[in-house]
């Protein structure tokens, strides 16, 4: 089992961290929710956290392995 970060957020954070960093919504999100890495996405996360509330949740993630064929 991996914890898997992500920051929640409230209605209009993303348009407004997006506004704040002259970037598109969907690059806010992705900063969110640690898929991308980086200065940037760094600061998306550390601004999101220190200036406009947003919370860090570790969700539990279970990771599935592929049953090999046998053939």
């Amino acid at each position: 089992m991996v914890n898997k970060p992500r920051i929640l957020y409230e209605r209009g954070t993303v348009a407004k961290l997006a506004k704040r960093f002259g970037v598109t919504e969907p690059t806010v999100r992705l900063a969110l929710r640690f898929v991308t890495e980086g200065e940037q996405p760094d600061l998306i996360r550390q601004v999101a956290l220190k200036e406009y509330g947003c919370v860090l949740q570790r969700k539990p993630i279970i990771i599935k392995k592929e049953e090999e064929s046998h053939g």
